[in-house]
């Protein structure tokens, strides 16, 4: 069984805090989506100049300028769900975490990204309603973007579920590379995470989080 550690990630004596894996991760997320939110916005105002000039046109009909609204619109929504997720995990977390709603704002920047280079991100069943978890904010967050970003390096096609009901004493997301092998996880994230109480195990094409409630 493949190991769910790099082989050369640094453990030292000394962990790094969850606040830095965390922030490191938010900077590895905010990086891939930065070009495909710039993209956006200069695709929104791309557009917004065709509808302007054109609506100019005394006899230009509705026609000439609809499809260039609707794709402005587009834009300007991805643009608003990429920034509110970007700015709330900049933000302290509030707790307990909700683990759906955490990994939701986390996929809405790496699913932009992700299809730009070809990849898809997917969601099997809702992420809403999922509970909360007792490990503290960053925690939660951290082991969730170190998870999604290692299944993305690894696979064309990932695939997040959950498992666990309400009374359950654990809740499991579930990441799958459809397509490919696990890219390993970093050593001190693991560690890191399951001092908190969240247990990382990456298999040969999948990474299970386990979560206490």
């Amino acid at each position: 069984m493949a190991s769910n550690v790099a082989p050369n990630a640094r453990v030292t004596d000394e962990l790094p805090s969850v606040d830095t894996l965390w922030l490191d991760a938010l900077q590895r997320i905010s990086s891939r989506a930065a070009h495909e939110l710039k993209g956006a916005l200069n695709g929104v105002s791309v557009n917004l100049e065709v509808v302007r000039s054109r609506s100019e046109r005394p006899d230009a009909p509705a026609s000439a300028v609809a499809k260039f609204a609707t794709s402005a619109t587009d834009q300007l929504t991805a643009v608003i769900a990429m920034t509110d997720a970007l700015l709330t995990l900049a933000r302290p977390s509030r707790e307990p975490v909700d683990v759906g709603l955490a990994i939701r704002r986390i996929g809405a920047l790496l699913a932009s990204s992700a299809r730009a280079d070809g990849r898809t991100l997917e969601f099997e069943g809702s992420m809403d309603g999922l509970g909360t978890t007792s490990a503290p904010g960053n925690t939660a967050r951290m082991a969730l973007a170190v998870a999604l970003l290692a299944a993305l390096d690894a696979s064309m096609h990932v695939v997040c579920s959950a498992a666990g009901s309400g009374e359950a004493a654990v809740l499991v997301v579930r990441i799958e590379c459809r397509d490919g092998a696990v890219a390993p996880l970093d050593a001190d994230a693991v560690a890191v995470a399951a001092e908190q109480g969240v247990e990382l195990h990456a298999e040969s094409s999948a990474i299970s989080i386990s979560f206490p409630r």
